[in-house]
């Protein structure tokens, strides 16, 4: 069994430290700068790199900096196997950290224009890679310029082989998405709210708006709330997991980490209770670092020990707190 990530869109990030809390109509002053990995799927890599599970990172990258975007992968033991676009270039984001402890702020650029043959060049070459059983977890958006329904036939092409496929997405691209039936999705609250036209505003919404749908054909749809925990629908039953409170220094990545922790707990085939306490926990590691991928094991497998994992009544009460 191998493990895949693909990015459509994969960035190299520049992460800005600024001293004190960024202020509009002063002068910031910047303490560090440094470059990591962008982008979704290749965070996943990362993750599951640091927990010694043998993955490849795959997807599509222009030909101009995709050098130094292998270089960081490498950097931190993730192999690669990306397909070139010609005549274009690794896009560059920016992440902007300063000591407020409320998070960061990222600037990104669009990326490349993929055209329809690009991405069917690189649909017929992953396939032949793919087995049945293998994971493979396409993450982030493509560029802007991709029509949902070619997104939704590039997720068709993989899960046609028989692998378990991961998705997260946002906006029309979650929802081609869905149509494809992977066996996992993980979308953030207003990613789940702007699928469903409601407003989601607390679990009970999110748990009946759920009910209204028609996602019981994904195994596992996840719901993340940020530092308030996840609500995962599995097997007909809601599980909601709590991380504990922590020093929040950069937040890019942290969804990518949460998602990497789940790719690793069905790797290993892990109850909902381990794979989603765990996940919590990683996740929460991530946003300890200043950093844009990775995370610190020990510092994780602590926070699993606090992590609160509950069976949600439908109704949306709590009970049985592990």
């Amino acid at each position: 069994m191998m493990i895949y990530t693909i990015t459509l869109n994969p960035a190299i990030d520049r992460v800005i430290h600024i001293d004190g809390e960024l202020k509009r109509g002063r002068n910031n002053t910047v303490s560090n700068t440094a470059f990591d990995i962008g982008g979704k799927g290749t965070h996943i890599s990362v993750v599951l790199s640091a927990l010694g599970q043998p993955n490849i990172a795959a997807g599509m990258v222009g030909e101009n900096r995709k050098d130094e975007l292998i270089a960081l992968l490498r950097e931190k033991q993730v192999e690669s196997a990306f397909y070139v676009v010609p005549g274009q270039t690794v896009r560059e984001n920016f992440v902007i950290t300063d000591d407020s402890q409320k998070g960061s702020y990222m600037i990104t650029h669009a990326g490349p224009v993929l055209k329809k043959e690009d991405l069917e060049g690189f649909a017929k070459n992953f396939i032949k890679r793919c087995n049945p059983g293998d994971i493979v977890a396409v993450a982030g958006n493509p560029p802007k310029t991709t029509r949902p329904e070619e997104y939704e036939w590039v997720l068709r092409k993989i899960k046609e082989t028989g692998v378990q496929l991961v998705v997260d997405a946002s906006g029309p691209y979650l929802k081609a998405a869905i149509q494809a039936e992977p066996d996992l999705v993980k979308p953030n609250q207003f990613e789940f709210a702007e699928l469903m036209q409601l407003e989601i505003n607390s679990i009970e919404d999110c748990i009946a708006a759920y009910q209204k749908s028609e996602l019981s054909k994904i195994p596992y749809f996840i719901v993340s709330f940020g530092k308030d925990g996840s609500l995962l629908f599995y097997n007909n039953l809601v599980y909601k997991v709590t991380p504990p409170d922590v020093h929040t220094v950069n937040d890019t990545g942290c969804g990518d980490a949460f998602v990497g922790g789940l790719v690793y707990g069905m790797s290993c085939k892990h109850d909902v209770r381990k794979m989603l306490k765990f996940a919590t926990a990683i996740s929460a590691s991530k946003a300890m670092q200043a950093t844009s991928s990775g995370f610190d094991m020990k510092e994780a497998g602590e926070i699993e020990q606090s992590v609160k994992f509950e069976y949600i009544e439908k109704t949306g009460r709590n009970c049985n707190a592990i």
